[in-house]
This record gives structure tokens, sequence and C-alpha cells, in this order.
């Protein structure tokens, strides 16, 4: 995974995940940086949001579900 801004562009590496009261949090390392990421109630219901957009649905069974091609 990266990050990229007009700064710069740093690797994002997850390194761990647990659960603490309502929050998903990840632990990561991004560039040099040791980080905890909290995702609160809120930010799930906007994450799933997005994970159910058709085009995000596709990539994601393209990703999963390897489509040959039969011969013909």
């Amino acid at each position: 995974m990266k990050v990229t801004s007009p700064a710069d562009e740093l690797e994002v590496s997850i390194t761990g995940a647990s659960v603490e009261g309502e929050s998903v949090v990840f632990d990561a390392d991004i560039g040099v940086w040791v980080v905890r990421i909290s995702v609160e109630p809120r930010d799930l219901r906007f994450f799933l949001s997005m994970l159910f957009r058709a085009d995000v649905l596709l990539l994601i069974l393209k990703r999963l579900i390897p489509f040959r091609s039969r011969p013909s």
C-alpha cells in the first residue's frame, strides 16, 4: 500500500491489527514512522460503503476469482 501526497510518496505496511473498545486499531510502518491507525465505527461505515460500490466490488472479485478464458 502507499500514501501519495504533493510532498512525498510513502510505502505503508500494516504490521498488526487489534480491537480496542469499539475501534479497530492497525499497527503500521509508514516510511520511517511506526504508527497506530484507529478506525472508529463511523469510519468503518464509510469504508464499507466504499467497498460495496459496484466498481470496487468488481475489482475485488477479479482479484479473488481468477477469470480465464475457455479454450475454443
